[in-house]
């Protein structure tokens, strides 16, 4: 079978209460998809997007995400090659951690745990060492990751607001001028603010912003990027603005965002 397939199409037949998957060269595929096994997912390179019907969410390097069991969700990256580390779990512990997505950064002790499941990918047979193991990591994840980090874009549901919402992402380098981007397509600018309120909870400004910072973690995930170069291909001339604005934003400076 088909690797990109596997995850989505075969992960539920497997009977045993966690289940271990890693795949360094991880292929996407854009089939919207849900588990009925809670899904651990930690990058160990490159970096994947994930999406839901209402929010897109960036997941960086040695980053994890939670996502709950049946959650309709599909993953994508623009990366050739994308390492993913990935356990399912049957049953997960009634704990609110658990009943929605989380992506966070991986503490060292937690790397650890899951480096060390390479051991376990793709074993289907029992194996009660595993099984302790494993049900260690799933029982640990709220307490060892207690911080989400906010790497999520609201995705516009009002179809007026979609194409410009994607125009906005396909800029961010460029000066963001609100009374001209609501002419261009025949808003006025208090018009445009109030769809926005509405339809995601933020005004165009505060939008573009995240966007900018979204951009900025994928960009600085990559080994050939520095904050200098982010910073200027996310539309920002001055770094220390540029890195005020990420620490209010994702609550780390941009060094910091991968250590």
């Amino acid at each position: 079978m088909d690797r990109a397939k596997f995850c989505h199409l075969t992960v539920d037949e497997v009977e045993k209460d966690a289940y271990v998957w890693h795949e360094a060269q991880w292929k996407f595929g854009e089939e919207w998809h849900a588990h009925q096994k809670g899904q651990l997912i930690y990058v160990e390179q490159g970096f994947q997007y994930l999406h839901t019907e209402q929010k897109k969410y960036l997941l960086p390097t040695h980053h994890c995400a939670w996502i709950p069991p049946g959650l309709p969700h599909r993953t994508s990256s623009p990366e050739a090659a994308v390492f993913l580390r990935c356990t399912f779990f049957k049953t997960t512990p009634g704990h609110a951690f658990y009943d929605e997505i989380n992506i966070f950064h991986t503490p060292r002790v937690l790397r650890e745990m899951i480096l060390h499941t390479a051991r376990y990918s793709r074993l289907k047979a029992e194996d009660p060492v595993e099984a302790d193991f494993l049900q260690a990591i799933l029982s640990s994840l709220p307490v060892m990751c207690q911080a989400s980090v906010p790497l999520m874009i609201p995705v516009p549901q009002d179809q007026r607001l979609v194409q410009l919402a994607d125009e906005m992402a396909g800029n961010l380098d460029e000066p963001f001028n609100l009374r001209q981007l609501a002419a261009k397509h025949t808003f006025s600018a208090r018009t445009l603010e109030r769809l926005f309120k509405k339809d995601i909870g933020m005004s165009p400004v505060s939008y573009i912003k995240l966007l900018r910072m979204i951009k900025a973690v994928e960009l600085l995930s990559r080994p050939e990027e520095n904050v200098s170069s982010v910073a200027y291909k996310v539309g920002y001339n001055s770094i220390p603005t540029f890195s005020n604005t990420f620490k209010q934003v994702i609550g780390l400076r941009p060094q910091d965002m991968f250590k």
